[in-house]
Formats: C-alpha cells, structure tokens, sequence
C-alpha cells in the first residue's frame, strides 16, 4: 500500500490538537481522579462537550513552528523567533514556565542564547511534530534542527533529548501502515540511536530509561504509568505525594516515556489511543499532544473519527497549515 504523506500530514498536526484540547481539562488530576468521573469516556465526551472547547500551548506553539519552517523553507532561527514571539498574541494559553518566559525575554530584545531557559520541561517536545514531518527523510538534518528549535527557548539537554527521540518517532511512523503495523524493535531501535554517542549524562540517561520502557511494554496501562510518571525526575523536583500513582511529571523524559508507552499499547485504533493519552493524568494535555503526534502520525486524518477532529477549533486551519508545510516539504525535497 502506498503511504499517503499529505494524510499523514494532517493527522500529525490534527492528532497533536486532538490529544491537547481532550486532554487540557484533566491537566493536574491524578488518573485514577479522572476515571472517577465516568465509566465511558466517549459518552462523558458527547455529553460534556462544553468542556473541551479548546487546546493550550502544546497545539499553538506547534502551529507556530510549522508556520516558521513554512516561511523559511526549512529551519530559519529569525522566522522561528518571530513565530514565537507571535505566540505571545494569541494570546498564550496555559503556558508553561519555560516557555512563556524565554520568549518574553525574546520579546524584550534579549539574545536567544541567553533568553533560554535552563528548563527540562516538556515545552519544546510538545510543539516539535512538524520538524519531524519536514525533515523525516533527512536524518541529520532532522536531529539539527530539532535540537535547533529546543535550545532557542529551553537549553537543558532533556529538553533537546525529548525532541529528538519525538522528531525521529514520527518519521518512523510516517512510513508505517497501520494495517500491517511495525516492528517494536525497529521502533525503539531508531529511537534510541537517534540520541546515542552524545557523551551526555542525561542523554545517555534517556537510553536506559527507554529500554526499561521497552522491556515493560507487557504491563497494563496503569501499572507503566506508575512506573514511569517520573522517570527521570530527581530532587528536588519529584513529587513524593505521587509516587506510586498515575500523575505524568512535566519532566521531558518522564512525559515522552508515558506518551510513547501508551501509544505502544493501544496501536489498535486512533481512538482508543488518544482516550487513553488525553486520560493519562498529571500533565495531560501534553501527554496527549504528544502521543497524538504519533498516534496521527501512524493513523494518518483517514482514520480519525470525524467527529473527534472536528471538536477542535478551528481545525480548519490546523488542516491548511498541513498542507502548506506538505506543499513546502513536496518543493524542498
């Protein structure tokens, strides 16, 4: 079967908004707290719709990066800081501490290089779907520019890890055929390479962890998300209250585990995936960005529930942003 790139396309983008508008009214619940409103969560969506009226950050920073390469044919850094300090007009919302405070810095006429901020927050993973559709073909191009387009607003090393384990996820995915799946091994071996030999502690770290990650893909979605919620996370920013308990930390590492962990789990259907990530607990507008980046990019728009994209707002414009970043990648490569 032919792979129908421009499908992919939009599914990326679209999954990234579906899995942070479904996702934005739990942020800072446990999972077990959120399961506690409904026995079935497609009913609780058609009945509640009022709820889930919009996306945050995760969704407007990723439409701003697309819109950056769009404009500079690929990666630029003076489109890309343009496009974030745009952001600041949207104006921004539920933006997290990272982010909003580099770019304001940015605003202000600071240089990027010391606007950042030493964050290892999961701000610069969230929003960087399209880098890993515009440059899937292009390893090395693919790895630059997304540690690129992290360090402009977070210089921690986990951050850049994150983006670039994201990045090569969904050009793995974009190849893929959900009727005949994938290779797991494949998977985490394209992953992990994507961020070996870097002779950093954190980024080494990060191997370790996903090959745990990788050996418990046999638990049930419950007992992984206790697992992993804070992997990686050291003192003082672990959460001891929540140790033991489904609630994913805002950490890069501990975010991308349990976004890759249940979309390893759940590849039988969009849907189910991103229920399942926009439920997941803790930060889970990002946990449903993110894996809904992966989720559409290996479903593709074909196989979303109409009734699921169109729940976004202005989805419409998440779609002609998809095709204008596919038209530009058809013209670049």
């Amino acid at each position: 079967m032919e792979i129908d790139l421009l499908d992919k396309y939009q599914g990326c983008l679209l999954g990234v908004a579906i899995g942070d508008t479904l996702g934005h009214p739990f942020e800072g619940k446990l999972r077990s707290q959120i399961y506690s409103y409904f026995d079935d969560f497609e009913e609780f969506l058609q009945k509640n719709k009022d709820i889930f009226r919009t996306y945050t950050d995760d969704t407007q920073l990723t439409l701003h990066t697309a819109e950056a390469l769009i404009k500079g044919n690929g990666f630029n850094l003076e489109y890309f800081i343009d496009e974030y300090i745009n952001w600041l007009d949207d104006p921004p919302i539920g933006p997290g501490y990272g982010c909003i405070s580099s770019i304001r810095n940015l605003k202000s006429g600071i240089p990027w290089k010391e606007a950042a901020s030493d964050s290892g927050g999961n701000g610069t993973t969230m929003r960087i779907a399209p880098i890993g559709l515009f440059y899937y073909k292009d390893h090395k191009a693919l790895k630059t520019n997304a540690i690129k387009s992290s360090v402009i607003t977070h210089s921690h090393p986990a951050a850049s890890a994150g983006a670039v384990v994201i990045a090569n996820a969904i050009a793995f995915l974009l190849e893929k055929d959900p009727e005949t799946g994938f290779s797991i091994d494949n998977f985490f071996q394209v992953i992990t390479k994507s961020i070996a030999n870097s002779q950093d502690e954190i980024w080494e770290e990060f191997i370790k962890i996903l090959y745990k990650l990788k050996s418990n893909l046999h638990i049930p979605i419950e007992s992984g998300l206790i697992k992993f919620s804070q992997a990686g996370v050291k003192s003082p920013y672990f959460i001891e209250q929540y140790l033991g308990r489904a609630f994913v930390h805002p950490y890069t590492i501990s975010t991308v585990i349990c976004a890759i962990f249940i979309f390893l789990k759940r590849l039988s259907s969009f849907k189910e995936c991103i229920f399942e990530l926009a439920t997941a607990g803790g930060d889970s507008d990002t946990v449903g960005a993110i894996g809904g980046s992966l989720a559409g990019s290996y479903f593709g728009l074909q196989k979303i529930p109409p009734d699921l994209f169109k729940l976004v707002k202005n989805y419409k414009k998440i779609l002609k942003i998809s095709e204008e970043l596919y038209s530009c990648y058809k013209k670049k490569y």
